[in-house]
């Protein structure tokens, strides 16, 4: 009697055969399943209070069948930096199965193939009661066992600081004609040198599902229970709709200065902003008023200093006589920075400008300048 048993090892195919009913007990025994292997990638990311974990799974385990992933957490003052694993388990927090979620808060692993299969876990950082004011580490790490219970062991160490996020409250904004003042508060009771405090302000045209971090000038004034925070975004386009986020971010320094970690917090809720321009042009300054030096020949020369405005249309030109009302003497705004008045006879004139913007937003008319024609 002839028995052939079959193992597919992903690469070959190996033939076993016994003749006769003295092949022995080996051949009675299919090739023993291989020992799960041991993640050696394991990334930990914290947004807030969630902590996504991402790891590669090691190389041929489609053909071991199903695997569990353990996930263990520890709280410890390492830093996060520490390259070795534990050798125990201090604190289930999930299990993660191929293609099966069987921890109770978000785990998810793809199997797009036994070459490209990810793991990704996502641990809520809000259950942990709050410790001494020194600075801890959630450490984590991941263990593969297989359906017979069998481990290779615990991956590499990752690890995240549960360093505080100050959020943005009370956001608020003022639209004026250099951008949108965004305004808002935090509550800090101390201040660690460990520790500093910042901001990212998100933005997004209404609409539209891209948030884009922005750069912004900010200014902070520091009170006795928190800091007020202005940040101005000065990239604005006018007669658009904004929406705003503010999220927290809080960098974590190791005693010789060395940057450990930077941690980003939840965002804010949006504030829409509408940014429609009703803000006048500057005034013009340093108006020039020359009379006509050609003799027989009568006119007055204006010169003034540009404006810097980038949505500047033109100038307008004001002219009154002695003990009238001014009048402006241009049909179209003037985009020269001079302009020549003929319509002049002998006599006293009064001037000023004013400066006018795409939207028709006009300026304070400047100082009057006289000129006396004889």
């Amino acid at each position: 009697m002839k028995r052939i048993f079959v193992e597919w090892n992903k690469t070959f195919l190996v033939f076993i055969s016994c003749v006769g009913l003295g092949c022995g007990a080996a051949c009675a025994q299919p090739a023993q399943s291989r020992q799960p292997q041991v993640v050696r990638d394991l990334r930990a990311i914290r947004t807030g209070n969630k902590v996504t974990l991402t790891w590669s799974q090691p190389s041929g385990l489609t053909a071991m069948g199903h695997l569990i992933a353990r996930i263990c957490r520890n709280i410890s003052s390492t830093d996060s930096a520490a390259p070795n694993s534990p050798r125990a388990c201090a604190q289930p927090v999930g299990e993660v199965g191929i293609g099966k979620a069987l921890g109770p808060v978000v785990s998810t692993v793809s199997e797009k193939g036994d070459s490209d299969l990810r793991g990704r876990f996502v641990d809520d950082l809000s259950v942990i009661p709050e410790g001494p004011a020194v600075l801890r580490f959630a450490v984590y790490a991941v263990e593969l066992t297989d359906k017979r219970g069998r481990t290779a062991g615990f991956s590499n160490s990752a690890a995240v600081p549960l360093a505080p996020t100050l959020p943005a409250k009370g956001l608020h904004f003022q639209l004026d004609v250099r951008g949108v003042y965004l305004i808002w508060e935090n509550d800090i009771e101390n201040r660690p040198a460990s520790l500093q405090f910042d901001y990212r302000v998100y933005r997004s045209e209404k609409g539209s599902v891209k948030k884009l971090a922005i750069p912004y000038l900010h200014g902070v004034i520091h009170t006795r229970d928190g800091d007020r925070w202005s940040g101005v975004d000065t990239s604005i386009e006018w007669e658009k709709k904004y929406m705003y986020w503010v999220a927290p971010v809080t960098r974590v320094y190791a005693p010789d200065g060395r940057l450990i970690s930077q941690i980003e917090g939840e965002k804010s809720g949006p504030i829409e902003v509408v940014t429609h321009d009703i803000f006048s042009p500057a005034v013009p300054e340093r108006l020039m008023v020359i009379p006509s030096p050609i003799h027989g020949n009568r006119f007055i020369d204006l010169l003034w200093a540009p404006n810097t405005e980038k949505d500047l249309a033109g100038y307008n030109i004001y002219r009154r006589a002695e003990n009238g009302e001014a009048v402006r003497i241009n049909s179209a705004p003037i985009v020269m920075l001079s302009f020549q008045d003929t319509k002049v006879a002998a006599g006293a004139y009064f001037y000023s400008i004013s400066a006018v913007d795409v939207r028709g937003n006009e300026s304070v008319k400047s100082s009057e300048v006289a000129q006396v024609l004889r």
